[in-house]
């Protein structure tokens, strides 16, 4: 293993997944945050596309593994399979169209009834940058996001403003329920969560601890 390898060797390791109605923008948000870029034309997603990303949040490493759903209704139940072991639910809507808002409900059901216990929702309004056509208003939002028991944040893919902190912030909600013991970091640390693995390295290590000071 590489230097390298082991200053990113993950602390925690977070599943989320992208979702929400057709067209709001939930690739160029995963792409802008991956790369740190926009991109003018983005294929739409044909059932589910997986993307991780390491980074540091705080004193922490953390490894995202992020899959993105596509919003059709015929991909629905396909998108519904990969909920299992979710952590954090993105649901993205689109401020200038007030469908992709009406199905929140729809999505939030289908992330807290699929994904783990304790899954955090974020909301995120995209388009911004499209102010002149918003038919969604901020207040309106927070407001009803806040009766849902969800975050909320507004973004856009173009400019990438509030990109990283839509993520940033649903992993900081995760880092204080672990912190504060309401959930089990153990399940999430890589080297905890499989003893058996750790315990092996542990034993290597002693094994080469003792053949350098064995005085044979």
């Amino acid at each position: 293993m590489s230097q390298t390898d082991k200053e990113w060797t993950p602390e925690y390791i977070f599943k989320f997944i992208l979702i929400g109605n057709s067209s709001t923008g939930k690739t160029s948000m995963l792409q802008y945050f991956i790369n740190q870029t926009s991109k003018t034309k983005v294929q739409q997603t044909v059932g589910v596309e997986f993307s991780s990303k390491l980074l540091e949040y705080k004193d922490k490493k953390i490894k995202l593994q992020i899959w993105d759903t596509a919003g059709q209704e015929r991909f629905r139940s396909i998108a519904r399979t990969y909920f299992k072991n979710t952590i954090g639910a993105i649901i993205v809507y689109d401020i200038t169209n007030q469908d992709s808002f009406d199905a929140i409900d729809d999505w939030i059901k289908d992330a807290r009834e699929n994904g783990k216990s304790d899954l955090d929702v974020m909301v995120v309004g995209n388009k911004i940058d499209l102010k002149d056509q918003r038919v969604i208003s901020k207040d309106h939002a927070e407001r009803e996001m806040k009766n849902k028991d969800a975050l909320y944040i507004e973004t856009s893919a173009v400019t990438g403003e509030n990109i990283d902190k839509c993520f940033q912030n649903l992993i900081d909600q995760i880092c204080q329920k672990i912190t504060q013991g309401r959930i089990e970091k153990d399940e999430y640390n890589p080297q905890l969560k499989n003893p058996l693995s750790q315990n092996l390295k542990t034993k290597t290590n002693e094994a080469q601890s003792q053949s350098q000071t064995c005085n044979c």
